[in-house]
């Protein structure tokens, strides 16, 4: 773990080794990137040192690039979410995930990773979608399917109910039983919503159910960072730059990023 205020000449450039490749590469004074999407913006606190130390200011704006228009940051940020994502649920509730039942709802990239993730643990995953191509998909792909007006049915009990927030609006998670994670990167799925306390940290009280509360896809204020946080982070710089210099070039992106 690491925070921003560690930042260093030397210590950067493990935290963010492909975006300062790029950056050395075009030779670029203060680099002034924005991006739009769903994405969080990052806490100005946390924009000043990126700036003072790496060269970019960073900032969000509807209007700046959408990185989930790129093919191949829809793919690594699903899988870095899904990790981020599991591994909160696991140290905030003490859910063993093997043996679990876990409803996935949603239709995109994000909702894949996390099914693909949760198998390999040992639930059992059930895809929650209206969409039709995706539960086909779903379907050959062994999971159980079931239509969004099904959630929170009684018939199969659920430990774990996972939002997406692709494919889905608000959806009343009151009605659900059992613990509840946004996982969409902004939290628009629940984003309003009223809980009463529980004796947990991170979890709050909506009706029959508990809402974990998710750590931000981004490096946040006065939280030591994670590996996750700060490689999306530098993939984010990444596509800007690409966007910039080199035209938005997808496949240089994956490139660059492919561990």
């Amino acid at each position: 773990m690491s925070s921003f205020r560690s930042f260093t000449p030397d210590g950067i450039d493990a935290l963010l080794p492909v975006s300062l490749r790029l950056h050395r590469e075009w030779r670029s004074a203060l680099e002034t990137l924005s991006y739009g999407g769903a994405l969080p913006p990052l806490p100005p606190a946390l924009r000043e040192p990126l700036r003072d130390v790496g060269g970019f200011d960073l900032a969000h704006d509807p209007d700046g690039v959408d990185p989930f228009a790129s093919p191949a940051f829809g793919i690594l940020s699903s899988r870095l979410r899904a990790e981020q994502v599991l591994r909160a649920v696991s140290a905030r509730t003490n859910l063993t995930l093997a043996g679990t039942t876990v409803a996935v709802v949603g239709d995109g990239s994000l909702a894949e990773a996390l099914s693909t993730s949760l198998r390999t643990l040992g639930a059992a995953v059930i895809r929650a979608t209206d969409a039709p191509v995706t539960a086909l998909a779903a379907r050959l792909d062994g999971f159980r399917v079931q239509p969004l007006s099904e959630l929170g049915s009684r018939d199969t009990p659920v430990h774990l109910t996972v939002l997406t927030g692709e494919g889905h609006g608000v959806l009343p998670v009151d009605t659900l039983e059992g613990l509840v994670a946004d996982a969409s990167p902004g939290g628009a799925p629940t984003a309003g919503l009223r809980t009463s306390p529980s004796p947990r940290p991170f979890v709050g009280r909506v009706g029959a159910a508990s809402l974990v509360e998710m750590p931000s896809p981004l490096p946040e204020a006065d939280v030591p960072a994670s590996s996750t946080q700060w490689r999306l982070l530098d993939a984010l710089i990444a596509l800007l730059l690409l966007d910039r210099h080199a035209a938005g070039d997808d496949d240089r992106f994956a490139r660059e990023v492919t561990p």
